[in-house]
């Protein structure tokens, strides 16, 4: 029986969270897992591999079930964390993750679910960075010209980056802007919003500003959600003078 976090698989550990999160049946657990799911886009599974791992986590106390009929009268298994599957699957949800290339696969279904759960993103994106904190020093400061060596730095920077953006965007859309709150960016545009496509962690609004002027902005879905933006909101898109670029046209 797994005494903490640490004990269990990855895959173990994204079926505890998808059932904590509301997922309470093999059939819903599966389809998540497939290639178009929001968790499959990181992690797939096949169905019979998720069949598997739910029976196991059941056999070793993680996870409890109850016959039921389904809407055609088949029969179907209800599932539910038990005491301590809860424990462990709130250990695994907020432990970071313990290897550089466990960024794209486990952190990453991590940021997905928590903000799913509605949980604290910046939390974990924070733990995350204090975790490989030494081991990031400890590689950029290497001067090793290997092939393998360069790889690993550069991995390094990319999960670096990652984590600064992630957290940025975060942070942006905790900060609740209103007419009583003066901002200090001097770039205020007012449009309204044509459309809004989300993806598994982020989602990307288009606003028209003038008639045929549309701009993009991405941010997390859980603030999308949050503001409830849909086509023809009106919004303010705060811009940052030292992000703006200006283009200028040839003349012909």
């Amino acid at each position: 029986m797994a005494e903490k976090a640490s004990d269990i698989t990855l895959e173990s550990g994204l079926c505890l969270a998808l059932i904590r999160n509301g997922c309470d049946h093999g059939y819903v657990i599966a389809q998540r897992f497939l290639p178009g799911g929001d968790i499959g886009q990181i992690y797939t599974l096949s169905r019979p591999a998720v069949y598997r791992e739910l029976q196991h986590l059941e056999r070793v106390g993680l996870l409890l079930s109850t016959d039921a009929r389904g809407n055609r009268g088949q029969k179907m298994r209800i599932l539910r964390l038990s005491k301590r599957g809860a424990q462990i699957t709130q250990q695994w949800m907020t432990s970071p993750a313990s290897h550089i290339r466990d960024v794209r696969t486990e952190f990453l279904a991590k940021v997905v679910l928590t903000q799913e759960a509605a949980d604290d993103v910046g939390a974990l994106v924070r733990k995350q960075r204090e975790f490989f904190r030494d081991t990031f020093d400890a590689l950029l400061q290497d001067r090793d010209e290997s092939v393998v060596a360069m790889w690993r730095r550069e991995q390094v920077r990319a999960v670096s980056r990652f984590l600064d953006e992630l957290e940025g965007v975060v942070a942006d859309s905790d900060d609740d802007v209103n007419d009583d709150i003066v901002v200090s960016a001097r770039n205020q545009l007012r449009g309204e919003v044509v459309s809004v496509k989300h993806g598994g962690v982020l989602s990307s609004v288009k606003m028209e500003i003038a008639a045929g002027q549309i701009m993009t902005a991405t941010i997390t879905r859980e603030a999308t959600d949050q503001l409830r933006l849909a086509p023809g909101s009106t919004v303010t898109a705060l811009c940052k003078a030292t992000d703006v670029m200006l283009a200028l046209l040839s003349r012909q």
